[in-house]
């Protein structure tokens, strides 16, 4: 046995980058769905059965589980397990997942992989039959940056203000002056307060009425209401009632 084909990982959070083992032309890993272990039966039962497989779309990994829980603790154990994979390959690479009482076998081809899997799925080992599945390969980070999200292409950013990188050819639009009506302020500067401006005169004589403004002063306190002069009114203080004789 070699150590450095064999580790065991005994806590959730070394075990959990090693989760999605299961590929999809496996059945999973329980035993409630009859439909897809009869199928898997058909499959593994008949080991000659098997020559229109692609073994290269196959991973090169297998899963094995359930396994008894001495498995992770005994070394005599370890090593008759790991001889029942030798068998088909000598360079395996044996991860014992005590966390989840199963074990993930590497090896150096799919055909090894396929061909331990064929012959020992439901294996009797020690009081436990255990069972054999492909696993997903494991593809780190920044490996295969096709099977991301991309950002979408740069076509349109320049109608984005400010634009940052706009096209071949385009030129800022100077913007025009604001509108100002001089007539306007023209008319404005004219008006004094207090003093009545004609602003239409009338041309009709007594048929039509001139438009005449009467400008008033800021300071002049006014009622919205009324049109007067607004009035504040006075607060007169209440008188205080004479004190009785029993007070005194």
């Amino acid at each position: 046995m070699h150590d450095f084909q064999s580790l065991q990982l005994d806590d959730e959070d070394s075990s959990k980058y090693f989760i999605n083992y299961i590929s999809e032309h496996s059945d999973g890993l329980g035993d409630d769905n009859s439909n897809e272990n009869e199928h898997e039966h058909e499959h593994v039962q008949s080991p000659d059965n098997h020559d229109d497989v692609d073994e290269s779309s196959l991973p090169n990994s297998v899963i094995i589980t359930p396994v008894p829980q001495e498995l992770f603790t005994n070394q005599e154990f370890k090593d008759e397990f790991e001889q029942l994979f030798r068998i088909y390959d000598s360079q395996i690479v044996v991860l014992y997942l005590k966390f989840f009482q199963r074990v993930r076998i590497t090896f150096t081809s799919s055909h090894n992989a396929l061909q331990a899997r064929l012959h020992l799925h439901e294996h009797p080992f020690h009081g436990t039959v255990f069972k054999t599945y492909f696993a997903c390969p494991i593809v780190f980070r920044g490996a295969n940056p096709d099977t991301h999200l991309r950002p979408p292409e740069p076509e349109k950013l320049f109608l984005i203000s400010p634009p940052p990188s706009p096209p071949v050819g385009w030129e800022q639009k100077a913007e025009d002056p604001p509108v100002v009506d001089l007539h306007l302020i023209a008319a404005i500067a004219q008006l004094q307060p207090n003093i009545p401006h004609e602003l239409l005169s009338s041309e009709l004589g007594s048929k039509a009425p001139a438009i005449v403004i009467h400008t008033c002063d800021d300071n002049a306190e006014t009622n919205y209401i009324g049109g007067g002069k607004l009035i504040r009114p006075t607060l007169i203080q209440t008188r205080r009632p004479p004190q009785t004789d029993e007070q005194n």
